[in-house]
């Protein structure tokens, strides 16, 4: 039994004892009908992607796995009071490929924000139709300079990858100035695919409040043969505001508006409104 079971039985049992059972049960429905409510609301989220299909190009295409849940489940009360958003990813073996960030808005609107992490070029059919062809992600993968030589154990790797995550510094058009993202410190994804002579390698998210603004990704190399291990990484936006990104104070990736540019399917990132939700979801 988990120390939460416990803490309700003890608190149940005092209750009965001073006649106050019958009054709590009654306030505790509203609890009951939020959770079943956040519930439909990820059902819902989850079924504008559950039509769609990612698969890489060539010829030989091949579809790609989802994860089954959501990495991340986040909202921003800074910018709406009851938009609430996820975040799920599509992977080849077990690395990351692409991002998919579907959300429900102060209006009912369900809207989504797909990126890529890949560096090469994709396919996403929703429905059987065509919708989203990216070349590449938002900042290809490249070397990581001035990084250490991979720690032999994963604890030790973890504490590494987090130390490098650190050296990057997002800033973000919000509102009319500019602000600085939060690096949430623990990966939102980790793996190891050494077949694919992946020592590890870690998903992070810059982040306004609980919502990630870029993703941030990290791995350790060694393809087979090679004598020593490299570390890489690649930048995928996931907001449609400009955005500066810096390595050790230097400028290394920068992104415009997305609404402010052209836009295309062959776009490294896309929010679209895919959708709607009743908005008695949203306000219970």
């Amino acid at each position: 039994m988990n120390r939460h079971s416990i803490d309700v039985r003890l608190t149940a049992a005092a209750l009965l004892a001073t006649g106050m059972w019958a009054a709590t049960t009654c306030a505790d429905e509203p609890q009951t009908a939020a959770e079943s409510a956040k519930r439909e609301r990820l059902a819902a989220m989850t079924a504008v992607i559950d039509a769609v299909v990612l698969q890489t190009t060539g010829d030989s295409p091949k579809t790609l796995p989802r994860s089954e849940h959501p990495l991340l489940r986040y909202t921003n009360p800074v910018t709406s009071q009851f938009a609430e958003g996820t975040l799920f990813l599509w992977l080849d073996g077990k690395r990351p490929i692409a991002a998919v960030s579907p959300s429900c808005r102060d209006d009912g609107g369900m809207w989504w924000e797909l990126s890529s992490l890949s560096d090469e070029p994709l396919r996403l059919t929703r429905n059987g139709v065509a919708i989203w062809q990216p070349k590449s992600g938002s900042r290809p993968a490249a070397l990581l300079p001035g990084a250490p030589a991979p720690a032999a154990t994963p604890a030790a790797r973890l504490a590494q990858l987090r130390t490098q995550a650190r050296r990057f510094v997002l800033r973000e058009e919000r509102r009319g100035g500019w602000q600085e993202g939060r690096l949430l410190t623990r990966p939102l994804s980790q793996w190891e695919d050494r077949e694919r002579g992946v020592i590890d390698g870690a998903l992070f998210g810059f982040a306004e409040t609980t919502d990630p603004e870029v993703l941030l990704l990290l791995e350790v190399r060694q393809p087979a043969g090679a004598t020593t291990a490299e570390w890489w990484f690649a930048i995928a936006k996931m907001t449609s505001s400009p955005c500066v990104m810096s390595l050790d104070e230097q400028e290394i990736w920068t992104a415009s508006g997305y609404w402010k540019n052209p836009r295309g399917p062959e776009d490294p990132y896309v929010e679209a409104a895919v959708g709607k939700i009743d908005l008695e979801l949203l306000k219970r």
